[in-house]
């Protein structure tokens, strides 16, 4: 990933300017606020990607837990996850007390449809569909299997914010949708995410969960609507100054994903690859962010070289003996159940009759493609003559490494 760089403290004061507010020190919270940012950034980030609620939230991470909880994540309950995404989608159907099933990718660096579908069984709940590195998991295909099968979708968007499939923004076609807004992410606030959803009752119930429990229903004081209303919850609300920030981020949305998908492009033009080595395709040219551009090696060992060339990528990490948390092979934690407390819940439960058959090889096309993959991240401040530097360089490195 990439760290844009965010709103200078000037750009913040121009948003609350813009706003009509004063800055108060006394008012940094969102409630009792009738010049809320974060109302603001939620309803400008709704009318953005056209959907009916944007919750904001503290981090990416909990987007994905408050969204757990929403669709009605529970005990013994089954979320289909891709093996290569970071950590935190996996350790967020933990916290929810569901059990993560981990299926392979395909060569779009995306959850495999087909392996969505070999992987349902009757404690199937919901369905994790990972938009990595920008690029668009086939949403279509992922949402016929869940309807078919009455599950929920939620979209992990953390590094895709601003991408598209099909001419429709990231987030909005599954059930639910998580942002990132983290420094490393498409735009950040520093900290911070997004639950988006169309569903009134699912945006309920991830709003009662991020904020202590139900206190902020349509009628906060009235007893539950139905079941399922009132339940316990966390704090995950948003800052008001990181909503400030955010605000500032969401309006230069469209000035950044076109300048890194003019340069992605315009590497692929230059970058002249080694033999046997192509180019990751995304499942929509147009939709992908742009920020990192991906090709697939022959084997391990030309990634490896690729690496040596300056390329980034799994490869090159596991020869230097890195850690990546992107890849399920290295998710001790649920590799090997590991819990705060001895009792081992969720996975030692009498909901769960039969724990996925966790382990290191048990996605290989997923091990095979990532140890395959090079990248270059790319900055939305990177010139076209920076793009044309930067290619000539890699050509000739790439020419040394592959001379043999």
């Amino acid at each position: 990933m990439f760290n844009l760089a965010p709103a200078t403290l000037t750009e913040v004061r121009q948003v609350i300017e813009r706003s009509g507010t004063v800055p108060d020190a006394g008012n940094f919270f969102r409630y009792y606020n009738p010049n809320s940012r974060t109302e603001r950034f939620e309803k400008e980030y709704a009318l953005k990607v056209g959907v009916k609620h944007a919750l904001a939230v503290n981090s990416g991470t909990s987007a994905l837990i408050a969204s757990m909880i929403a669709a009605g994540v529970g005990p013994g309950d089954e979320v289909i996850i891709p093996g290569y995404t970071f950590f935190a989608s996996a350790s967020a159907v933990v916290v929810a007390r569901g059990i993560p099933v981990i299926v392979e990718i395909d060569e779009s660096l995306t959850i495999d449809p087909e392996a969505i579908r070999r992987a349902i069984t009757p404690r199937t709940k919901a369905i994790l569909p990972v938009h990595m590195v920008g690029h668009p998991c086939r949403m279509d295909a992922i949402m016929d299997i869940a309807r078919e099968h009455g599950l929920v979708v939620i979209e992990d968007t953390a590094q895709a914010c601003g991408g598209k499939y099909k001419g429709r923004y990231l987030g909005t076609w599954g059930d639910l949708g998580c942002v990132s807004l983290d420094a490393y992410k498409v735009i950040g606030s520093g900290e911070g995410g997004i639950v988006t959803t169309d569903n009134e009752w699912l945006y309920t119930r991830a709003q009662s969960y991020h904020d202590a429990a139900a206190c902020w229903r349509p009628d906060r004081f009235a007893r539950e609507r139905k079941e399922g209303e009132l339940f316990c919850g966390e704090n995950y609300r948003m800052p008001e100054l990181c909503a400030a920030v955010a605000l500032a981020q969401l309006r230069k949305l469209d000035a950044i994903t076109t300048a890194t998908r003019t340069i992605y492009r315009q590497l692929r033009r230059e970058i002249v690859l080694p033999r046997g080595a192509r180019w990751v395709e995304p499942l929509d040219a147009d939709g992908v962010c742009g920020y990192t551009l991906c090709m697939l090696f022959a084997s391990n060992a030309d990634a490896i070289k690729g690496s040596k060339a300056g390329l980034g990528g799994l490869a090159g990490g596991e020869a230097r003996g890195a850690r990546d948390w992107h890849v399920y092979w290295h998710w001790q934690q649920i590799l090997e159940q590991k819990t705060p407390t001895p009792e081992g819940f969720p996975f030692r439960s009498p909901y769960v009759k039969q724990l996925p058959p966790y382990s290191q090889d048990m996605c290989p096309r997923t091990r095979d493609i990532m140890m395959r993959v090079g990248m270059i991240s790319i900055q939305p401040t990177d010139t076209a003559e920076w793009a044309s530097a930067y290619a000539a360089d890699l050509n000739q490195k790439l020419a040394q490494e592959f001379k043999a």
